[in-house]
């Protein structure tokens, strides 16, 4: 089958086990959320969008999260219940790396038009940042080492979706459903699927912003 890319069109045959992860990926994270193409995603109802946000935003941080990389410490030999859903608190960042998907992820650290955002491990975010230097982001664009040190660090990463009422990704934008920015640090609270040996996929039922 032919994986699906965020703009709804499809893509050739993964033919590597962890591309074929990926796309495995991004089929559970499109359903609800593809509204948008070149002209960007359809703004929300705000009603719809407001009730959305009060089931989901958390007035107080949850106690005991891990950021991704200290989650997988904790597993030790993988844990099979892990392939199904393990409620999980994690503990990151928006974004704060070079894509590790280019191709694929076009719009990360967020997915547009649905709530989904790449959650970074900070430990990760602060050695790009300390790479960068002054230049920032911006340094990445032309970057050899941050390209491959980025697609060589994915484990440091979670796809964080965040459910509907009608148990699919909500098809409002991240950034508009919680005000999010990239850089932000976040706790997200749902459960937890580990795809192949690579990809961490998180259902979230509630965000704190910290």
């Amino acid at each position: 089958m032919d994986p699906i890319r965020p703009d709804g069109t499809c893509t050739a045959i993964f033919t590597s086990p962890r591309l074929f992860g990926l796309g495995v990926l991004l089929v559970i994270g499109m359903a609800g959320g593809m509204a948008g193409c070149a002209e960007g995603p359809v703004k929300a109802d705000p009603a719809v969008a407001e009730q959305l946000r009060a089931l989901l935003q958390l007035s107080e941080e949850p106690v005991g999260a891990q950021t991704p990389l200290d989650w997988r410490e904790s597993l030790g030999e993988l844990d099979p219940a892990v392939e199904k859903d393990a409620p999980i608190l994690l503990m990151g960042r928006v974004g704060g790396m070079p894509n590790p998907w280019p191709e694929t992820e076009t719009d990360f650290p967020w997915r547009r038009g649905t709530a989904t955002f790449f959650l970074v491990d900070p430990a990760t975010a602060d050695e790009f940042a300390e790479h960068a230097g002054e230049d920032g982001a911006a340094h990445a664009a032309d970057c050899p080492f941050c390209a491959r040190e980025a697609a060589s660090k994915a484990n440091a990463v979670a796809a964080v979706t965040f459910l509907g009422t009608d148990g699919k990704a909500a098809g409002i934008d991240a950034r508009e459903l919680f005000g999010l920015s990239e850089g932000d640090t976040v706790v997200v609270r749902g459960k937890a699927k580990l795809l192949g040996d690579e990809l961490l996929v998180v259902e979230a039922d509630g965000l704190f912003r910290r």
